[in-house]
């Protein structure tokens, strides 16, 4: 637990309620999926909110509100009381905003989008105000000021786009919010728990902790221009990444039964095949490939976090025969959920070559929501049957 202070760790409620809403996204954007095939219909701006918004986005607010007291030492002073509120805000404009996409009704899509900008500059300025006064003594803690930076720009283009139609901010919008906030943040957690999970090298320390500095300069010379030389800096930035991180996982020292790097594994090789189509202009592919890669990393993460916080707090509770990890989402039900999002990746791929594969790829997902789903409510669930039983 070396650089983790653990001890300072927020309340288990607030994670449990982030990630399995999450969850619950991420299933109905199976079913959403489902229903627009039925109705021969490709509604590609809800599809995807759904994913960054309702999954990634409730995730990984969720997560940094663990992680900025245990990684950065941002100790938010009453959590619950702050984190509750940004929670029922995200979840209801969310709903609101997906919503207007769904039925197509521009008034009740800009007025979700109104509150959710709202809800997430407020969930922002909060994490600001605890963090920025820290200093960035590890890379990871510099990452998060930056990425939480990202998403503001990214919110507020992706705002501006809606009401003045104007391209710019829409280009502005999905560069800041994908590889920006999204895969900023997954570079600054990865920059932390590599070497800390699974004893591998340390990620170079030049390279991570100018990381942030290159992704800001790199996204803003991609906005001067649409042609391959202004995508190319930004790829190449992504790619040494993920090269890097696939060779240390590679050197991991760490030898169990565990599916969370076979994730972040997974998660590389998306990144490098989205960098890849970026580069060369290909947009659905870009946008399909980026998000399952974020997905394979919250996949990984989700099932390695929530074993580790229910042992950590039924261990903290004085519980003698406190669930090990293993008990609380055992391996095999880890393996059922990456190899049916593996075999879900690759039929995925192939149906933006035939869509054939699309109603596999769908039902796909649906199964693989729905055991995710399982897993993470069924952590949570051993957690509350503890603390009803009043431990």
């Amino acid at each position: 637990m070396r650089g983790l202070s653990i001890h300072q760790a927020p309340p288990f409620q607030i994670i449990a309620l982030y990630f399995s809403t999450a969850c619950v996204f991420w299933f109905l954007s199976s079913l959403l999926e489902l229903f627009l095939f039925f109705k021969r219909e490709l509604n590609l701006p809800l599809l995807v909110h759904s994913h960054v918004v309702g999954f990634a986005l409730m995730t990984m607010l969720g997560a940094l509100f663990q992680m900025l007291p245990v990684v950065a030492g941002a100790v938010i002073s009453e959590p619950l009381k702050k984190a509750m509120p940004i929670y029922l805000a995200l979840f209801l404009s969310s709903l609101l905003f997906l919503g207007g996409f769904l039925l197509k009704k521009e008034r009740f899509l800009l007025f979700g989008a109104t509150l959710l900008m709202l809800s997430i500059i407020s969930a922002v300025s909060l994490m600001l105000y605890y963090l920025l006064p820290k200093k960035s003594f590890v890379p990871a803690v510099r990452g998060f000021k930056f990425s939480l930076l990202f998403l503001l720009i990214a919110t507020i283009s992706g705002y501006l786009f809606l009401t003045l139609k104007e391209p710019l901010f829409f280009k502005i919008h999905y560069s800041f919010m994908l590889w920006g906030w999204i895969g900023g943040l997954i570079a600054s957690v990865s920059f932390q728990v590599i070497e800390l999970f699974y004893t591998t090298p340390p990620y170079p320390k030049f390279f991570a902790w100018h990381f942030h500095i290159l992704v800001s300069f790199f996204l803003l010379f991609s906005l001067f221009g649409a042609s391959f030389p202004y995508r190319l800096p930004l790829s190449i930035l992504y790619i040494i990444y993920a090269l890097t991180t696939v060779y240390l996982l590679l050197k991991s020292k760490r030898r169990v039964l565990e599916y969370t790097p076979k994730f972040w594994l997974l998660g590389m090789g998306l990144l490098l095949l989205a960098s890849i189509f970026f580069v060369f202009g290909e947009f659905l592919a870009f946008l399909v490939s980026f998000v399952l890669f974020f997905s394979s990393i919250i996949l990984g993460m989700m099932q390695r976090i929530v074993p580790f916080l229910v042992w950590f707090h039924l261990s903290g509770f004085g519980l003698k025969d406190a669930p090990l990890m293993f008990e609380i989402i055992p391996p095999r039900r880890q393996a059922i959920t990456f190899y049916s999002f593996l075999i879900l990746c690759l039929s995925i791929l192939f149906a933006l070559i035939s869509t054939d594969f699309l109603i596999v790829s769908i039902i796909l997902h649906l199964f693989t929501a729905s055991v995710l789903l399982f897993n993470v409510l069924s952590g949570i669930g051993i957690y509350l049957k503890y603390v009803k039983q009043g431990l």
